[in-house]
């Protein structure tokens, strides 16, 4: 029988169950297309009961690590990653999930007109008063799989005639396919560990390293269009950027590279 420790104390055994087995898929004791234990070995193994490993696998099917195919048992996935490129801050996440041959939607979970918090006020460079923006979050999904969650903010004049139009598409394609010429955009990444609320939106286990993509972009002469994050799965997703040295830099070093 596996020891589960002092784990049990502070977090419920399934979760318990499915970061051990996770911790052996990633070390490859179980290798990507291995089938795992059956649900009967598993119990035996831990010396819990078969509901409690079936949550364990179905937190594991969340994450990507493993799937079910009905009568042949448990398989471990090939290992993947979105990827999404920072070479051009004006990041188009539906065009890259289409890239990559996924299928990618959005649902819209609130998009309400608040009281703008003053970094949103500052990054939207607004100075009417009181400043008021649309406040909208919604999940992002690969197929029908929650990989990150958007948290957005639009100017006042420019939200009202795309309510509907924002709640059911991506960000930056619908304020582009509305008129709103999207031409430059600042951007920076964090990471955060996921808290109650968004391990429940994101399907991932509590404390979980979320990436976080902040972003501000831009219309016309540097005009604020909308800012906001993304915070992605870590275990779905990565960022890259590909950086090409001028040699003009390079002489400037000078002795340093030797």
């Amino acid at each position: 029988m596996v020891s589960i420790g002092s784990d049990v104390d502070r977090q419920p055994l399934h979760i318990t169950i499915s970061e051990q087995l996770k911790s052996k898929i990633e070390a490859r004791e179980y290798a990507p297309g291995e089938r795992l234990p059956s649900e009967f070995d598993l119990g035996e193994m831990f010396g819990v009961s078969r509901t409690t490993i079936r949550k364990a696998i179905a937190n594991l099917i969340q994450q990507g690590l493993v799937t079910v195919s009905q009568g042949k048992g448990i398989f471990v996935t090939e290992p993947h990653k979105i990827s999404f490129s920072m070479a051009n801050p004006l990041m188009y996440f539906d065009a890259a999930l289409r890239q990559q041959g996924y299928q990618g939607r959005v649902k819209s979970l609130r998009f309400q007109l608040v009281q703008a918090p003053a970094e949103v006020e500052r990054q939207l460079q607004l100075t009417s008063q009181p400043a008021q923006v649309y406040w909208q979050e919604k999940i992002i999904y690969a197929d029908d799989t929650p990989i990150a969650l958007d948290v957005s903010y639009f100017p006042k004049a420019i939200a009202p005639t795309l309510v509907e139009a924002l709640q059911q598409g991506f960000t930056y394609s619908t304020l582009v396919r509305h008129g709103v010429r999207l031409n430059a955009a600042k951007v920076r990444l964090d990471s955060i560990p996921a808290t109650y609320e968004l391990s429940e939106a994101l399907a991932v286990p509590l404390g979980m390293p979320l990436l976080v993509f902040n972003y501000v972009a831009y219309q016309g002469d540097r005009q604020p269009a909308v800012c906001g994050r993304t915070l992605s799965r870590s275990d779905w997703t990565c960022y890259t950027a590909e950086i090409e040295v001028a040699k003009a830099d390079l002489s400037c070093l000078g002795d340093d590279l030797d």
